[in-house]
């Protein structure tokens, strides 16, 4: 049958994750001798909502809150035990990030002052899966991570992490862009985008763990988990099989989800990536129903890496 390509290139990201979550930067700044709130969450819940959680009772007015960008404005500020939620005059769109300056107290009287960026609610999030990727990446074929789109939506803010969103290496966060059932979204690692796929989108040029790693999608740089995988070459004794100490952490992060499956969570549970190259990608089963579990995934043969069309059901023989 013949295709008809639709070739889409970011060539370089349109948008970035710090290095450091925000909200650890923020309390790093509290001190550790400081009696006050500690802030330990930051989400936009509707169009014009954004809920901030503490670790402690809070109190606030609204004249404690202010953004960068004048046109928004906050109208009203309710408080409800360790929950604040701000209603905004005019919504952030899905995919951007504005600057909020805001100061609460605790009910001992105890402040914290902090500017945070608020991302937007993404209102027509698609539904996607993890399909396909690699991690021992050439030239030719450098590191790659597909997402299939289950039902059709809006691509603004989907962020994509090499490890979760507290602790990551890399991550992508992916611009407005409508997509259909069927589609296969491509995020690629190299110097530049090569207009190989469908619909691409540049990772950044340093790739993924070669052997061992945690890949996780979510619908916001701080929002929640939309999907996982966890990938192990199964040779290392260090740090719970997983070879080093920021992986296995990944990994107990993310089997306090139901993202990945059986829990505990060993390296033989895992994608085993041991015959994985750069051309035998670590591929999700067509036809089988996502249990989050290494049993819905196979490594194609050398050379039948699918990216941006279907998935090969040939698996890899030694």
């Amino acid at each position: 049958m013949k295709r008809v390509l639709i070739i889409v290139v970011l060539a370089t990201m349109l948008f970035s994750c710090e290095a450091q979550s925000q909200i650890e930067l923020i309390n790093a700044m509290v001190g550790q001798q400081s009696q006050g709130p500690v802030l330990v969450g930051v989400k936009s819940i509707a169009n014009n909502k954004v809920q901030l959680t503490f670790d402690k009772f809070i109190k606030a007015e609204r004249a404690d809150f202010n953004f960068d960008n004048s046109l928004i404005k906050v109208e009203s500020v309710n408080t409800k035990e360790q929950t604040l939620t701000l209603v905004l005059n005019k919504a952030i769109n899905g995919g951007k990030k504005e600057d909020l300056k805001a100061h609460v107290t605790d009910l001992s009287g105890n402040s914290l002052t902090f500017t945070i960026g608020i991302w937007g609610y993404n209102s027509n999030l698609p539904h996607l899966l993890i399909n396909e990727f690699t991690t021992k990446g050439s030239g030719n074929n450098p590191d790659r991570v597909e997402l299939i789109v289950l039902e059709q939506g809006d691509l603004a803010g989907i962020t994509l992490y090499d490890g979760v969103k507290d602790d990551y290496d890399s991550c992508t966060i992916l611009p407005p862009f409508l997509v259909k059932k069927g589609d296969y979204i491509v995020i690629e690692f190299s110097e530049e985008l090569r207009g190989a796929h469908p619909i691409e989108f540049f990772g950044g040029e340093v790739g993924l763990g070669a052997n061992n790693g945690v890949i996780t999608l979510y619908d916001s740089p701080e929002g929640d988990i939309i999907d996982a995988v966890i990938y192990s070459n199964l040779s290392s004794t260090q740090f719970g099989g997983f070879g080093t100490r920021k992986v296995e952490e990944r990994v107990r992060v993310l089997e306090l989800t139901n993202h990945w499956l059986p829990k505990p969570i060993n390296n033989s549970d895992c994608i085993d990536s041991s015959d994985s190259t750069a051309t035998r990608s670590m591929c999700r089963t067509l036809g089988k129903e996502d249990t989050n579990r290494k049993a819905d995934w196979h490594i194609v043969p050398t050379g039948k890496s699918s990216f941006g069309f279907d998935n090969v059901t040939d698996r890899y023989t030694k």
